[in-house]
């Protein structure tokens, strides 16, 4: 009973903070899905584009890479690996420590 009161009091003393981490917590989610559905719509797009041999869009989309940043760049290759059956997609562990690391170690 004691701690739960413990509980009950650092929650009203600290009622700005875990607002805050709640809503913090809540944009990430959001982020995140908008951010997978993004790349789904990308996977959808590279993987029809790949089937058509769609040459000309091809090379437009190869133009346009060195303009994107980073972050696109890889998400592209990524959408790319994963439509063409030749290549192979690098893996979720190796997706995330990249951007984890993105900004603080050059990547090329």
């Amino acid at each position: 009973m004691q701690q739960f009161e413990q509980i009950l009091t650092f929650i009203l003393d600290h009622k700005e903070l875990i607002a805050t981490l709640f809503v913090t917590l809540l944009t990430v989610i959001k982020l995140t899905a908008w951010g997978r559905a993004k790349a789904a719509a990308l996977d959808a797009v590279i993987g029809v584009i790949e089937r058509l041999g769609a040459k000309e869009v091809k090379t437009g989309v190869a133009g346009q890479e060195l303009k994107l940043e980073a972050a696109a760049q890889d998400a592209l290759r990524h959408a790319v690996a994963k439509a063409d059956p030749k290549k192979t997609p690098d893996g979720t562990v190796t997706r995330i420590v990249r951007e984890v690391l993105r900004g603080f170690l050059p990547l090329k």
